[in-house]
């Protein structure tokens, strides 16, 4: 890495000991599940070896955690409407419940951190971000992108 990016990967990694140890709730469901529920809420029902593929996951892993997740009721199989044969795995009501609720606490964490910034700092960061979101939302579009 040069031209910066050894400071980008540096600014990625300080985000990111940031969330998991400060805004992550370490209660409740495992890193991989949440990550599961995640993808579900964002992207919609889908097949177990999509879910495992988008996961970077093998199908026997993703079956069990989705397994898991049943037995939570978190997540649900309906009929994949393509394919009466096959089913796709949806969030269940309580598995919306608990992504919603996990984001708004996580929200609220940082803002209870962000209230420790100067005003200075708080408007730096805010116009950092508005320069920054789309360029990370395209990077999560590359990311999601196969190989």
């Amino acid at each position: 890495m040069d031209d910066g990016q050894n400071d980008i990967a540096e600014g990625f990694d300080e985000v990111m000991r940031l969330v998991l140890r400060h805004l992550t709730d370490h209660g409740g469901p495992t890193f991989a599940a949440i990550m599961c529920l995640g993808r579900l809420d964002r992207d919609g029902p889908a097949r177990l070896t999509t879910l495992g593929a988008a996961e970077g996951v093998s199908q026997p892993s993703m079956s069990q955690l989705v397994q898991r997740l049943e037995r939570q009721g978190w997540v649900v199989r309906i009929r994949d409407p393509e394919d009466g044969r096959a089913s796709l795995i949806a969030l269940s009501d309580a598995g919306r419940t608990l992504v919603a609720g996990r984001l708004r606490d996580r929200h609220d964490r940082l803002a209870d951190l962000l209230g420790t910034l100067s005003p200075e700092d708080n408007a730096s960061l805010r116009l950092a971000m508005q320069v920054a979101g789309p360029i990370l939302r395209r990077l999560i579009d590359t990311a999601r992108q196969p190989c």
